[in-house]
């Protein structure tokens, strides 16, 4: 005979007092879900199989995990997929230090049943019995697995909250991102081809070219215990980004190919955090490498040193400033290597209704002997994330100006102005995440955006608007 979900469960009051209980999770799980009640034996007779569920139930609440262990095996003798048995079985060998037995009966609750509560509890005690292993990322996977076995939002809560917990304990962070964007200038080119040099039109590959960006990232650190100087981590971070033409611009370009702006990129850092005594600030120092590869050949190499300090205000304000030093070698041209010097800050605040606005700002010096790379640059730019779903979907939005000043004048000869650049450059973006669309925590994202650059030497005018599609781990 096989268990049966009882009509009426407990909600969610005993489930969130469950979820900051270590230890006595997975049972108090089950017994959140499955209990029943328990029937006084006042002489010694033969067990139902329901008395006999109910019986192992209070055998582990009552901390006799070897009794409940007996009771759940001989109910298996009779149905291997009783549910109740199994989940008794995998919380007994978890308590008397069984975990590899116990993986295995949660395991086989997991598959013998399509009740989504049920699911949920199994997929809840097999993540505590890897979380009590230290194996944090396949308990993570697990508490994503319970999340998509129910579209209850108090359970979806309760697994979340855990993944926080477990997340918070892991040393190893992974995290992934993939992207599809239409654009309409992949390419960077000119809003205009006007211009003519010596009579003759401005090579045509610098006009705009549309088509679609692939973009992948991925991003892994390892954060050690604290010691007596502070928290190191360690982390490698890679990004790429594939293009595919539209038919239009081959048409206008033959000879471009996809595979001429190819780019990708691969960071490496170190990081060492000093935290005060109340965790109010933090003062971070970070030494980090990258390499970039551009159509396929080595673009550029760079080494930086940053210091940052973050401080909060209560719980509904946090600021931080920091100083980065950069010095890049370039490979395609050594004239083009540079050193800058970038000061930059930020605060977070979050207003009554819980909405999250974001400030910042930057100032950057490059210095380079090639009088294209030189200039210095400031950067504004203005975040905010609605407390209120939009659209059915967890929204934010953005804006940056960046203003560029170059150092030297270089375009006398070519267009006859004796003028230095300077640009201003506006970028807005929104962004729509559809948590209602959801599987395993992720959930597909939209993102559109707009920039604009304007340049005196107009030349550099350029535009472009795009489109991208995504998946975002909503955990």
């Amino acid at each position: 005979m096989r268990a049966r979900p009882a009509p009426s469960r407990p909600g969610l009051t005993g489930l969130a007092r469950l979820t900051g209980r270590g230890g006595l999770l997975p049972a108090l799980v089950v017994l959140c879900l499955l209990a029943a009640p328990v029937l006084a034996q006042d002489s010694p007779r033969r067990l139902t199989p329901p008395e006999a569920r109910s019986f192992a139930l209070s055998l582990l609440h009552q901390g006799e995990p070897r009794a409940a262990r007996a009771l759940a095996l001989g109910l298996l003798q009779k149905d291997s997929r009783d549910y109740t048995a199994l989940m008794v079985l995998a919380e007994a060998e978890s308590r008397l230090g069984r975990p590899a037995a116990a993986k295995f009966a949660a395991r086989r609750a997991w598959r013998s049943t399509t009740v989504e509560q049920e699911r949920f509890a199994a997929a809840f005690v097999m993540s505590s019995i890897l979380k009590s292993e230290q194996k944090f990322g396949q308990a993570q996977l697990w508490l994503r697995r319970a999340s998509a076995a129910t579209d209850a939002p108090h359970y979806e809560a309760a697994a979340r909250t855990a993944y926080r917990r477990v997340q918070a304990e892991n040393p190893w962070s992974l995290s992934f991102n993939l992207s599809l964007a239409p654009s309409s200038n992949v390419n960077g080119g000119p809003k205009d081809n006007s211009y003519t040099i010596g009579g003759l039109l401005v090579d045509p590959t610098a006009v705009p070219l549309s088509g679609f960006e692939i973009g992948t990232m991925l991003s892994l650190t390892r954060r050690f215990k604290p010691g007596e100087v502070g928290r190191l981590s360690f982390g490698l971070r890679h990004d790429a980004r594939r293009y595919l033409l539209s038919s239009a611009a081959r048409r206008a370009v033959p000879t471009a190919r996809g595979s001429d702006y190819a780019f990708s990129a691969l960071d490496a850092h170190l990081r060492l955090d000093f935290a005060s005594a109340q965790e109010r600030a933090r003062t971070s120092a970070e030494i980090g490498l990258n390499q970039v590869w551009h159509a396929g050949s080595s673009l550029a190499t760079s080494q930086r040193l940053r210091l940052s300090r973050g401080f909060s205000r209560g719980r509904h304000a946090f600021a931080s400033y920091g100083l980065t030093l950069q010095n890049q070698t370039r490979h395609d041209s050594a004239l083009r290597s540079n050193t800058s010097y970038t000061l930059d800050g930020f605060a977070l605040i979050q207003r009554p209704d819980t909405s999250l606005w974001r400030y910042g700002a930057s100032l950057s010096k490059v210095q380079s002997a090639a009088a294209v790379i030189a200039h210095t640059a400031a950067q504004l730019s203005l975040s905010y994330h609605p407390a209120t779903p939009l659209l059915k979907a967890k929204a934010s939005f953005a804006a940056d100006l960046q203003l560029r000043a170059y150092d030297r004048a270089i375009y006398y000869r070519l267009f006859n102005d004796t003028r230095k650049r300077r640009d201003h450059r506006l970028s807005l973006s929104a962004n729509f995440v559809f948590e209602d669309i959801d599987y395993m925590g992720f959930s597909p994202s939209v993102t559109l955006n707009a920039t604009r650059n304007i340049s005196n030497i107009t030349f550099f005018d350029s535009q472009e608007f795009g489109l991208s599609l995504g998946i975002k781990s909503t955990f």
